[in-house]
């Protein structure tokens, strides 16, 4: 596997706590700047052949993480760590796919953050 993290936004701590615990886990770790949030997500992960989606959305302010190739047990064992140096809640995590490798930063967070406000009122009604 190749694990490997993007991140959008995290800063101070929280983005210490998380690069530190990541690279304890030899997971490599890009934080993405803010020039790059309209670029493919596949670009920034560095893969090759990547055909970029029109980018529309704005930018965005609230932390993003983006996971590539981790399995389910890498996974956890990452918040696990993670809640060892105090960070109980990530906000939005996302996984690489072949279909969201071709979108930018921005609009990946509109829709991961749309789909978390669908959950959320989901979970409000039941």
């Amino acid at each position: 596997m190749n694990e490997a993290v993007l991140l959008y936004n995290y800063k101070g701590d929280r983005l210490k706590a998380v690069r530190n615990t990541l690279l304890s886990m030899k997971i490599p770790v890009k934080t993405a700047a803010k020039k790059d949030f309209s670029k493919p997500i596949g670009t920034l992960f560095g893969l090759k052949d990547i055909e970029p989606l029109p980018d529309d959305s704005p930018n965005f302010d609230d932390e993003l993480m983006v996971i590539k190739d981790f399995p389910h047990l890498t996974f956890n064992v990452m918040l696990k760590k993670l809640e060892s140096y105090g960070i109980n809640k990530m906000p939005l995590i996302c996984a690489l796919t072949p279909d969201n490798s071709r979108w930018s930063g921005n609009r990946l967070y509109q829709k991961v953050s749309e789909d978390h406000l669908k959950d959320n009122n989901l979970k409000v009604k039941l």
